[in-house]
């Protein structure tokens, strides 16, 4: 089981160091030229539209790898619902986002320009399919597969921002467009991927199943929903309690505090599909504190190293401009080791059926995320909205890690510290990576 998912961990860690230096790249492209504001807007726009498509997941991506795991029913059938609920519900969730324009964009996105929120919603039916068949590919441990699909993603988004702003020099919706050919590029790609893996498609609608996705779908899709709100729902308030300048800044901090995310994430994609198809109780015991220690361990030096160099790194690479991006980057910091446990954590819940748990946890932390930041944001500004997240990150790691202590049965230092043989461990695999540099 380790071996496996050590080479699948593996594999995934690399494709998001690339994926992250590229996804960078495009933070400093449009920040560069367009300055703070027009980085705020951006990002406020491309927001929006993810924040519409988490609405709407209605918890078909946990399901599909939760079903594909379990062989309930065909990957064929699989597949081929869930392109059928990526039409119905773009659909929908466009119809949702034009109401929102329309009525409410002068309140809920001041200083941004309808056009560039319109233009925003056709992300949707892309970022809807990219979504649900990645995530078959994921149901079917394609690993590897599921990494070539982000990495080209990232990698097309690059160029198209690099030739759209510092080729030709256009404006805010021309970042926009090159997020839509992405994802346009990427997902017919994606789709042909997908076909090969499954070996078919059947669009036989099966009543049994749309029951089935939804319900175990619907009890993770809050928690998911409260958890995405939670990561980036505070660029919202600081522009409607400041202005897309801030939002600006803001939006740097978020960008570059999510890099030390691509630890958990690098085992949290392959661990979910892994223990959803474990049949082995005890090695499911054993599994998921030997990957959380671990996973806090180098998240924490990580983040150590991007305190301490973060001043160099806004400078050298966003200019003098974004400076007031360096304090609130040092206080999300502080709730980015927390964040690492909690998701690796709820990868385990899921994996047991039951995710109505860290529904309720998301839900108490995504309440007072927001709560602190109304108070915090009008108090100390951009500083005050990573405060209220980094508080809430740490909050939801302990409620989860008590209620994970007694579900698993497992002791709290197990979970959270490392034991000696996670040391000898790293002492073989920096032996391994010595003898290979001498040969």
């Amino acid at each position: 089981m380790l071996g496996t998912f050590t080479k699948n961990t593996l594999i995934t860690f690399i494709t998001r160091v690339l994926i992250l230096i590229f996804l960078i790249g495009v933070s400093i492209i449009i920040a560069r030229t367009l300055g703070p504001e027009g980085k705020g807007i951006y990002s406020l726009v491309i927001l929006f539209s993810l924040i519409l498509v988490m609405f709407a997941n209605f918890g078909i991506t946990e399901a599909s790898i939760f079903y594909i795991g379990k062989r309930k029913f065909s990957r064929e059938g699989i597949f081929g619902h869930n392109i059928i609920f990526t039409f119905f519900i773009s659909i929908f969730t466009i119809l949702i986002g034009l109401a929102i324009v329309f009525f409410f964009s002068h309140k809920l996105f001041p200083g941004v320009e309808r056009g560039h929120l319109f233009l925003g919603l056709s992300l949707i039916p892309l970022v809807i399919f990219f979504n649900f068949i990645s995530h078959v590919l994921l149901g079917l441990q394609k690993i590897k597969e599921y990494n070539i699909i982000r990495f080209l993603q990232a990698f097309f988004l690059l160029i198209l921002v690099g030739i759209l702003l510092l080729g030709f020099h256009l404006g805010i919706r021309a970042a926009i467009f090159a997020q839509i050919f992405a994802y346009l590029f990427t997902g017919t790609i994606l789709f042909f991927f997908a076909k090969k893996e499954v070996r078919g498609i059947t669009l036989k609608f099966n009543i049994q199943y749309f029951k089935n996705a939804f319900s175990y779908g619907l009890k993770s899709h809050l928690g998911s929903i409260f958890s995405f709100l939670q990561y980036r729902f505070n660029i919202f308030l600081v522009n409607i309690f400041i202005n897309p300048i801030a939002a600006g800044f803001y939006s740097v901090a978020v960008e570059l505090a999510e890099g030390t995310w691509l630890i958990f994430q690098s085992t949290a994609i392959p661990l979910f599909p892994k223990l959803a198809s474990e049949k082995n109780s005890k090695a499911l015991k054993e599994f998921t504190p030997l990957v959380c220690r671990n996973v806090l361990f180098i998240t924490l030096l990580v983040a150590i190293l991007l305190f301490v160099l973060s001043h160099w790194i806004i400078t050298f690479f966003y200019s003098t401009n974004f400076l007031e991006s360096i304090l609130p980057l040092r206080i999300l910091l502080i709730g980015a080791v927390s964040i690492s446990g909690w998701r690796i954590l709820t990868n385990d819940l899921y994996a047991r059926g039951k995710p109505m748990v860290n529904t309720w946890i998301a839900g108490i932390s995504a309440t007072l995320n927001i709560i602190l930041s109304i108070l915090l944001i009008q108090k100390w500004g951009i500083s005050g909205a990573a405060f209220a997240t980094a508080i809430s990150y740490t909050i939801a790691f302990l409620l989860i890690l008590m209620i994970y202590n007694k579900i698993s049965g497992n002791k709290i230092r197990d979970i959270i510290f490392l034991q000696r043989s996670d040391f000898q461990f790293y002492k073989n695999f920096l032996s391994k990576i010595i003898n290979f540099k001498r040969k």
